[in-house]
């Protein structure tokens, strides 16, 4: 009989892509998760990984088994819910997808407020870019995604959106720093630093140069917001972001943010969103409540 804990091995290799990183997380010898994989692949008469050097990767028997391992471990987390429900919110967990700019502005705030008054909630932060967030609510990976600038899609729901015009940032010392608003045709030939194609925020660059007929000069792509805004605050390199992204910056005064010319400007769009048809626990339907409440986004 399968045993849960052999599964919980074979889903952190899966993850890893390798038995020593799996060992190490479980604080057990790398022979004692590669016989258990052993003994999962004898008992289901599958080989579950190609083996190499350079790690293991899942076959096609094993990536069945990983969708079982995932579809079963939300299974449990739902039955958890569902008891928490009866518990009134004494215990549970939420879990939430969002964008970078919302770990550096408001979310801090909203998880300690939250965490005083449900303790016995535990919530997890997944922090990625949009196209991500949405794969993860589609794919109950999370029950509320935070989000830039979210197409209409049919298996979402969009519960509060918040308008964020698109700004340029520079260092103090820039000599565009001073400037009221700044245009797109003035920064054909100065280097940019944009994010990467996964963020929102992203499409509303492209299209503002676009409507400028300007190709920017990109020096540096980068899935990090937090590093954009490092590297802008040390060079005269400038990069765009809404006005979220930016509170810490721009009050110790690292940052400044030149508002784009009407004719160029964009809105970025900050959407709380979760995956249509999906059944919230109680957990998740209070710190979704909380968190438009916060944003007043709610719509």
């Amino acid at each position: 009989m399968i045993q849960p804990q052999s599964l919980r091995y074979f889903a952190e290799v899966a993850r890893t892509g390798s038995l020593r990183h799996a060992s190490e997380t479980f604080f057990v010898a790398p022979s004692a998760i590669s016989k258990q994989i052993s003994n999962l692949e004898k008992e289901l008469g599958v080989t579950l990984f190609d083996r190499s050097a350079r790690g293991v990767t899942l076959t096609v028997a094993g990536q069945l088994l990983l969708d079982y391992v995932g579809a079963n471990t939300r299974h449990v987390e739902q039955l958890h819910a569902a008891m928490d429900d009866l518990s009134a919110l004494r215990r549970g967990a939420v879990r939430v997808a969002l964008v970078e700019a919302a770990v550096h502005s408001f979310m801090p705030d909203l998880i300690n407020e939250f965490s005083r008054d449900y303790p016995g909630i535990v919530v997890h932060l997944d922090v990625c870019g949009t196209a991500q967030i949405v794969d993860a609510l589609v794919d109950h990976r999370a029950e509320i995604g935070v989000a830039f600038n979210v197409l209409n899609r049919d298996d979402l729901n969009l519960h509060g959106r918040s308008v964020q015009p698109l700004q340029m940032i520079c260092r103090p010392e820039h000599p565009l720093a001073d400037r009221r608003a700044v245009s797109m045709s003035e920064l054909e030939m100065i280097r940019v630093a944009l994010p990467a194609r996964t963020f929102g925020i992203r499409y509303l660059i492209e299209k503002a140069a676009e409507r400028a007929n300007v190709t920017l000069q990109i020096a540096v792509e980068a899935n990090s917001l937090q590093v954009i805004k490092n590297l802008v605050r040390q060079s005269d390199i400038v990069s765009f972001m809404p006005p979220l992204t930016l509170t810490q910056e721009q009050a110790h005064g690292w940052l400044r943010a030149i508002p784009l010319d009407e004719r160029d400007s964009g809105a970025a769009t900050i959407d709380v969103i979760t995956a249509r048809g999906r059944q919230m626990s109680a957990a998740a339907q209070r710190f979704l409540k909380v968190l438009l409440r916060r944003l007043g986004t709610a719509r």
